[in-house]
């Protein structure tokens, strides 16, 4: 990054506690400040281990720059990035490029890196108008889809990070005689452009139709708490009307009670505590419904789902296979709780990995959330 000192950002979410650190970049034209960043560097791996890399290359007309590949190698070398947690992203790129310009990059990357490349793990962003603020959010979108695939991993220093500014030069060319080594050869690699532009292009596609399904889920959910918040409104406005009542009534025994003998009197007391109390409870009801949530939209996670054949806990203590479950159904819910089946929402596996756990066979997504005795 273009930064001089680590900058540092700790933030929680869903009770998980998270560290966003922005490196500086290794190479400077002075040894002095190379070393400088070495240290940043190394501080970063060592306060987080275990930990996700975000490596954003610098282009030039399209060209990955040379010095940004040779920290990378660098790096790499002191520290063995996984792929599994390790996304490359090639920034600001103009909007219209060759046709296998995707295809092409990571075939070369894959020559001049020594890490396995993957569609899932290089990420291309256009050049984008900052003060455009859809653009922003189609940028970060982006980015956050590819991040999402990421687990983090441990990263252990194999050695110090080495890297001489009297050496930059010459990896320099190194790098670049083997970018031209490939675009001499790449008519040989024709074939396998096309298919890493074919994976690189079924993976934006498979992306937005994911995004879009999942805006169409938040409408949905959005529509609900919509239509549940004006139940609850309808609920609290016949409750007003209750109390109204109530205290109408309770009004009249008041009035009545100095017409009354003793013991009347002391029975339509009886009766007035009995009204303060149904009363009483009755606003703590409405306070209560005014007050609840009309439901949880989490805009954070993907859809998550189990496979067909997963059973489920029925009210009445069977069970049944998820993919049976119907609107209508009552099914056990936490704490042992009943709840009523509102909508069907199926979701498809479209190329994403099954887990299972205590011994059973692979049957939920990892975005899936469990609940267990600690919480």
């Amino acid at each position: 990054s273009v930064t001089h000192r680590t900058e540092f950002q700790e933030i929680t979410f869903d009770d998980h506690h998270y560290a966003i650190f922005n490196i500086p970049g290794l190479i400077e034209a002075d040894q002095t400040r190379v070393d400088i960043n070495k240290r940043e560097i190394d501080q970063a791996f060592t306060q987080r281990p275990n930990s996700l890399i975000i490596y954003v290359f610098g282009q030039q007309n399209g060209r990955i720059r040379d010095e940004d590949v040779v920290a990378f190698n660098a790096i790499n070398a002191a520290y063995p990035l996984n792929i599994e947690s390790l996304l490359l992203v090639v920034n600001g790129l103009p909007a219209t490029r060759p046709k296998n310009y995707e295809g092409e990059v990571m075939l070369m990357l894959q020559d001049i890196i020594q890490v396995p490349i993957a569609a899932e793990r290089v990420c291309f962003l256009n050049h984008i108008d900052r003060e455009n603020s859809n653009e922003r959010q189609a940028l970060r979108k982006q980015l956050l889809s590819f991040i999402v695939e990421l687990s983090p991993t441990e990263h252990v220093k194999a050695h110090d990070i080495r890297l001489k500014v009297e050496e930059v030069a010459m990896l320099k060319k190194q790098i670049e005689e083997m970018a031209k080594e490939f675009n001499a050869n790449k008519v040989h690699f024709e074939d396998e452009i096309r298919q890493q532009q074919k994976r690189y292009d079924d993976l934006i596609t498979h992306q937005k139709a994911e995004t879009e399904s999942y805006h169409r889920i938040i409408e949905r959910q959005a529509e609900e708490a919509k239509e549940m918040r004006q139940s609850q409104e309808a609920q609290v406005q016949q409750m007003q009307q209750q109390l109204e009542t109530m205290q109408q009534e309770h009004q009249r025994l008041r009035d009545e009670m100095a017409t009354k003998t003793k013991a009347e009197a002391q029975a339509m007391q009886r009766a007035l505590e009995a009204s303060n109390q149904a009363q009483l409870a009755l606003m703590n009801k409405m306070v209560e419904i005014q007050s609840r949530p009309p439901t949880v939209i989490e805009q954070s996670r993907r859809p998550s789902c189990f496979m067909a054949g997963t059973l489920v806990r029925m009210a009445d203590g069977t069970d049944k296979s998820i993919e049976k479950i119907q609107v209508g159904d009552i099914v056990m819910g936490a704490s042992n709780q009943p709840h009523v089946v509102m909508f069907l929402d199926v979701e498809q596996l479209e190329g994403r990995y099954l887990y299972g756990i205590n011994d059973f066979p692979p049957f939920f997504t990892s975005e899936h959330v469990f609940l267990t005795s600690d919480g």
